[in-house]
């Protein structure tokens, strides 16, 4: 437990960027091939890249529960259908919780663990995702 209140922990922690949080690593790539297969989730096709199912621009982070491996068609397809990207994101939702979009950081500041530490991470989305599997 922090002595710090969360605003003071705030203005001395060196949060990474936008930028930096929503950019899937070689790492998370690999966790999303672990949890999909490396395979287009929607047509199967083997030539992939990754999506994110809540958009970057609409502040989804670089969580592998909030990739996709999509080929380019269907990646096209998602982007361009509004409700083929709704139920993406519902599925991740049925599968991981609510807050399949959110990175340590969020959940620190939103006030789901105590402090941003991957591990306290990890353990706080594990039971999200087994509620998610009992709902």
């Amino acid at each position: 437990m922090n002595p710090y209140s969360k605003k003071q922990q705030l203005k001395r922690m060196k949060i990474p960027s936008r930028a930096r949080r929503s950019e899937f690593t070689d790492k998370q790539k690999r966790e999303i091939d672990r949890i999909y297969g490396p395979d287009c989730v929607i047509c199967m096709h083997p030539d992939t890249s990754y999506h994110h199912r809540l958009y970057r621009s609409h502040i989804g982070r670089n969580n592998p529960r909030n990739g996709a491996p999509l080929c380019q068609s269907c990646h096209d397809f998602i982007h361009d259908t509004p409700e083929a990207a709704e139920e993406l994101r519902q599925e991740a939702i049925r599968r991981f919780g609510p807050y399949y979009h959110y990175d340590k950081y969020d959940c620190w500041k939103h006030g789901l663990i105590d402090e941003p530490d991957t591990r306290k991470f990890e353990d706080f989305m594990e039971a999200e995702e087994r509620k998610a599997g009992q709902a």
